[in-house]
Order: structure tokens, then sequence, then C-alpha cells
């Protein structure tokens, strides 16, 4: 890999006189100069850089320090949690997920929140119904009463939540959705 090195005596030519013919730079001066410029530059490029220690360029790529306007639909993966006596939660993975009980249950701290991040639950009623949640402190909810959730069997509830990186807060609700 090469530098770049001055090729044409700029301050030699400043030191002339305004009226010495030779202060003139001439277009092969400039061009001498712009060839040193692109060995230079073509020295240090390394395609294997690309997209290891250098961005490559996509016009379809989205820059998180600008605001961005879509012009298709953005969405997340819905995905399903696993039912069990006490159901985990990592938000990292599962940002709008669903649950389906089988039986009663608690539902444990979301792991791996982010702050200002919004989150759903669609929570469904197994074949029987009638199945409840108990709900992790974290879990905040308005005047700090939980929603009642349907029991009618194969009904769903969905619920949405903002957290601040440690709470959920229930923003939205839809209850004994068909």
């Amino acid at each position: 890999m090469s530098d770049y090195t001055i090729q044409v005596s700029w301050s030699g030519k400043d030191s002339l006189a305004d009226s010495d013919s030779n202060k003139i730079i001439s277009g092969g001066d400039f061009n001498t100069e712009f060839a040193a410029v692109r060995t230079a530059v073509n020295s240090k490029y390394d395609s294997d850089d690309l997209g290891v220690t250098l961005q490559q360029y996509d016009a379809d790529t989205v820059k998180k320090d600008v605001a961005n306007e879509y012009s298709k639909t953005q969405n997340f993966n819905a995905t399903t949690l696993t039912d069990g006596a006490t159901i985990a939660w990592d938000a990292s993975v599962h940002q709008v997920c669903s649950v389906t009980l089988t039986d009663n249950r608690t539902m444990a701290a979301p792991t791996n929140q982010v702050d200002g991040a919004f989150y759903h639950l669609t929570v469904i009623q197994d074949g029987t119904g009638s199945r409840t949640i108990t709900w992790n402190a974290v879990f905040k909810f308005p005047s700090d009463t939980a929603p009642t959730l349907t029991t009618t069997a194969s009904e769903q509830d969905e619920l949405t939540f903002r957290s601040n990186g440690t709470n959920m807060y229930l923003v939205g609700q839809s209850l004994a959705v068909a």
C-alpha cells in the first residue's frame, strides 16, 4: 500500500512572481497530481474488506441515525412462546408472540427488554378454556389491575406493552377476540 505524496511543487510555484509564466498551473500538473491520488486510494482499497470493515453500499440499507420512510410494510415475525407452568418470554426474539394456555399459568418477567420498544402478546385459550395467567410484577396495568382474560375455549386476547427496559406497561388490549 502506498501513501499519497505530492507530485507537483505547488509551493515552488507560489514563490514565483505573478508575472512569471511558470507560475501557471497546467492541466498536466493536475493530471499528474490526480494520478498520484488515484494510485494511493486504489492501493488502500481491499475488496475483502467490503461488508467486514467497510459497509458495502446498498440502496435498501436502513440507516439507524436518520428518519426512514418505507415503501413496503415492515413487520416482526410472529413467534410462539412455550406453554408451561411458568411462561418464559425472551423479548429479543419474541417481540410479537402468542401462547396457547393449556392450564393456569404464571408469566415470568420478560428478559432482554429494550427501553422504548413495544411488545405484543396474544393469549389463546385451548379447546377447554377457563385458563388464567398470574402476571410477574414487571407487568404494569392501569389502576394496578390486570385485565380479566377471556375464558371462552379457543378465543384469544391481544395485549400490547411498552417497555422502559425493565417493566412492561400495558398500552392496549383487545379482549375476547374470536
